[in-house]
């Protein structure tokens, strides 16, 4: 074998290169013990601030439970509808809550265009009706929101039902502004019930 400068200067050449990569990689994957110390430290205060703040975060309640799965029920529940909107709602909730309030049966109790509940089923305008005069709830008028929809004549709001003692009532449900009815779809959370007989 013919061995020539070239193949020497080549052979010193890869093995300069392979000896700098070695200690490229000695650098990189030895511990450093000045740069572990503050390291450790930082460990120590995450950990502690970890704990502390574990300690803060309590369990969410009941109501707080429903009341998230109610709003993400809703079309754009981040996204409040204007203000004349909501008074609208606000006026319809009002009339459908003393209609369900008068003095007739749960049985009896029907959506009509004059109690706004007229888009309502009448499975769950009873229903709605059961909650005031059966299971004793209100209406916190303080606690209605209001939320834009899908729809250019239609809103979406959650109302809220309270009884003291027991966990809340949202009535989730969609508002037409064209002819200023409820549709009330579904409710999440409250004790809602009645014994026939």
């Amino acid at each position: 074998m013919n061995i020539t400068k070239e193949h020497i200067i080549w052979f010193i050449l890869i093995l300069i290169i392979v000896l700098l990569a070695g200690i490229q990689a000695i650098a990189i994957f030895s511990p450093d013990k000045k740069a572990e110390e503050p390291k450790t430290s930082q460990t120590t205060q995450r950990e502690s601030s970890e704990s502390s703040f574990s300690s803060e975060v309590r369990e969410e309640t009941s109501d707080e439970k429903n009341y998230r799965k109610a709003k993400l029920k809703l079309e754009h529940p981040y996204t409040a509808a204007g203000p004349e909107d909501k008074q609208k709602v606000a006026d319809a909730v009002e009339i459908a809550v003393a209609a369900m309030k008068e003095d007739q049966k749960v049985a009896e109790v029907k959506g009509t265009y004059e109690n706004r509940l007229s888009m309502t089923q009448n499975a769950m305008v009873q229903t709605f009706g059961m909650a005031f005069k059966i299971n004793g709830y209100q209406y916190d008028a303080s606690q209605l929101e209001v939320l834009k929809s899908n729809s250019s004549d239609v809103v979406q709001f959650i109302l809220v039902l309270k009884k003291e003692g027991q966990e809340n009532c949202y009535f989730i449900g969609n508002f037409n502004t064209s002819v200023q009815q409820l549709q009330l779809e579904r409710y999440i959370g409250g004790r809602l019930g009645a014994t026939y007989g």
